[in-house]
């Protein structure tokens, strides 16, 4: 079997979500759940994280790692709820114009800066935070923590999801990565280093409750691997292999799945959510 029929055999392997499980998305229609989504899970992941958090009206959230801000979007539309969208790479003037045009602008303000710098926000300000799929890049020390979380307030909840590991990486690992994990991406990104400012930062699930707990600022109420992850990021694959979105991702993430089926660590998708103390 050549690579391509082994790819097209891989591909119509690939299982759909029970969208049955996911009511909250019933008015989305397929690419809404993906579009301007980074990472893996896409709104599927978005709903696991909110079902977590309490959230009312008039609530202010920070989107922190907003990205395209699909994120801020859902947030806004379903729980009434003031949001920062926050990203260290999309310009706020982007942002502004999305939001507008969608009839967000009074809800959602875009800000564009580095989190761990310091940040213009009042103390205890936030009510909750959210950030999907980009804390693993940043977030993985009681130093970001302690620098973050004086600016939500004693009992809000930050929640945390996004691309986890089953293990971590042995020594031996580390030392001889595996290459579903440690290859190079296609230009202008061949300089990035995907073990070292990826993968070696997403750990698992129980690395990050420890850390939180470590921190002794917060109680962590949820940490677990989602259900459904495979299936996540089967669906991830399929609807990129079929819009012709991003080849590269296509493949590799194939191989990285066919690898976890009898290697570890395996790639998942988790949600951790915290109450301030």
């Amino acid at each position: 079997m050549n690579s391509d029929e082994q790819r097209l055999a891989q591909i119509a392997a690939l299982r759909p979500p029970d969208r049955s499980q996911y009511p909250e998305l019933d008015s989305y229609t397929r690419d809404e759940l993906h579009q301007d989504c980074f990472g893996g899970g896409g709104l599927y992941l978005a709903t696991q994280m909110t079902r977590t958090l309490n959230l009312q009206a008039g609530d202010i959230v920070l989107d922190l790692g907003c990205g395209k801000g699909a994120t801020s979007i859902f947030l806004a539309r379903h729980w009434g709820v003031q949001v920062i969208a926050l990203d260290l790479w999309t310009s706020a003037t982007w942002l502004d114009r999305k939001f507008t045009a969608l009839g967000y602008r009074s809800q959602i303000v875009p800000i564009q800066l580095d989190v761990t710098q310091a940040l213009p926000f009042a103390h205890e300000y936030f009510d909750a935070i959210f950030c999907m799929n980009s804390f693993s890049f940043y977030g993985g020390s009681v130093e970001f923590l302690r620098h973050l979380l004086k600016h939500l307030k004693v009992g809000g909840q930050l929640c945390i999801g996004g691309e986890v590991l089953s293990d971590e990486f042995t020594p031996e690992q580390l030392e001889n990565p595996p290459s579903v994990y440690a290859f190079k991406l296609p230009p202008p990104n061949d300089k990035v280093d995907v073990l070292k400012d990826d993968f070696s930062k997403q750990h698992t699930p129980q690395w990050w409750q420890d850390l939180f707990a470590r921190s002794r600022l917060v109680q962590v109420e949820t940490c677990h691997e989602l259900d459904d992850a495979n299936i996540l990021y089967e669906e991830l694959v399929r609807y990129e292999y079929e819009h012709q979105l991003d080849p590269f991702d296509v493949d590799i993430c194939l191989a990285q799945m066919e690898w976890g089926h009898s290697h570890r660590p395996r790639k998942s998708l988790f949600v951790l959510t915290t109450r301030k103390l």
